[in-house]
């Protein structure tokens, strides 16, 4: 019954929850692959062999999630008090999708009466599935865009990159898809750092992204763990010159389609990149030593940030990395706020053999002794002051916009 029209729906998809209970394997394969498509990033499925009386057992002590698609063999009204039943099992904005055997015009606008989003009939085809939860998702929860985060040095040697890599393995831990790529060139070490190689360089990388051929771009996003990828860049020499910052806004473009966090290392960046992506980025950390010549630095850095951002304070960040490293030649944090104008959102002791650990083997900070208080900390940094917060994503609201549940217990509870 579904129109199998092109909707405007090739977008990155907001954090949700789908699930599937179907008897058919055919259709439990193609929901499953649904999470290869960049779309659904975001997106989680929970996928079960079942059908309407399964997920009302499961709903009984388990949060419903916000699509909920239940396959079924009977069509009569016995099908429809049972989806009764499940209404009281499952939260008002749930929305519904039944798949069924047969064309029947009857049933479905019986159906779409009880507040179910449609109905789909076996062999079900992918890509109207594909866009029909898209379209229910986009109309539930609308299309929060993709967030880009920049992390700039008060000069070098501060640990900007460092900085960088652990904010994305922090990200990634907390449940956020996360992308990150460094605008160093040839000079680059965050792929290896991640546990890969450098496969492209950034000319490449950027002649792919405004390519209509997605694959050869996909091909250059090296894959770390399940949330987290990097742009795997820095196989050009280390003096080629780089690219334009129209050109790595291509890049970036093509990042945050699909990625809900684009993370960037900007510490060897050219002057107009960085111009370029602070500008447009929705956070900016800038990191610095504790000692003079870099706090210069920051005041300046700084300000000149917030006039190319409209004079705006909001989204700039200060991490102070390497407290204790110059002990004698260091500032006080009461005197670099008043200095500055600014609290410090993050400070990072000197542990060189903590971090030196952690590059040469290859090991997660969280396995390096030591390293966990300072995760703990990037965590922490990344909860207030970024508001990324750890989790899932979200689960159903209590808004019955469009939901299949909502018009259902309003049946019920009028009865």
């Amino acid at each position: 019954m579904s129109d199998t029209a092109p909707s405007p729906t090739n977008v990155l998809l907001p954090a949700a929850r789908v699930a599937v209970f179907a008897q058919d394997a055919d259709i439990r394969a193609i929901v499953q692959s649904l999470a290869d498509d960049w779309r659904f990033a975001r997106v989680t499925f929970d996928i079960q062999e079942g059908n309407v009386d399964t997920a009302t057992v499961f709903y009984q002590s388990n949060t419903s999630p916000n699509l909920l698609i239940v396959e079924t063999e009977e069509i009569g009204g016995t099908f429809t008090e049972k989806l009764e039943v499940l209404a009281s099992s499952c939260a008002d904005s749930t929305a519904a999708v039944v798949i069924g055997p047969v064309n029947d015009v009857y049933l479905y606008r019986k159906l779409i009466d009880m507040g179910v989003s449609d109905y789909l009939v076996r062999p079900l085809q992918k890509h109207v599935l594909t866009e029909l939860v898209a379209k229910i998702l986009i109309e539930k929860l609308g299309t929060p865009g993709s967030r880009l985060l920049a992390f700039v040095g008060a000069k070098g040697g501060v640990g900007t990159s460092w900085m960088a890599l652990m904010s994305s393995v922090v990200a990634a831990e907390m449940g956020e898809k996360t992308v990150v790529l460094d605008a160093a060139g040839g000079r680059s070490y965050m792929s290896v750092s991640l546990g890969s190689e450098a496969v492209t360089t950034l000319h490449e990388a950027a002649r792919a992204s405004q390519s209509s051929d997605q694959d050869s771009f996909r091909r250059m996003v090296v894959k770390s763990s399940d949330n987290l990828s990097v742009l795997a860049t820095g196989a050009e020499a280390i003096l080629d010159d780089m690219i334009s910052p129209e050109q790595f806004e291509g890049i970036i473009n093509r990042l945050m389609v699909t990625y809900p966090l684009v993370i960037v290392d900007l510490s060897e960046a050219p002057v107009a990149l960085v111009r370029s992506v602070v500008t447009r980025a929705h956070d900016v950390v800038v990191v610095s030593s504790t000692t003079l010549p870099s706090l210069r630095a920051v005041r300046s850095y700084i300000q000149e940030i917030k006039t190319i951002r409209g004079n705006v304070d909001q989204g700039i960040h200060l991490v102070l990395s390497g407290k204790g490293a110059s002990p004698g030649f260091e500032i006080s944090d009461a005197d670099i706020e008043n200095a500055l104008k600014i609290t410090p959102a993050l400070t990072i002791p000197w542990v060189p053999k903590v971090i030196a650990s952690a590059e040469s083997t290859g090991k997660p900070l969280d396995d390096v002794q030591g390293g966990k208080d300072i995760l703990d900390s990037v965590r922490k940094f990344m909860s207030t002051h970024l508001k990324l917060q750890s989790g899932s994503p979200v689960a159903a609201t209590d808004e019955a916009s469009a939901s299949f549940l909502g018009g259902l217990l309003g049946k019920i509870k009028s009865k």
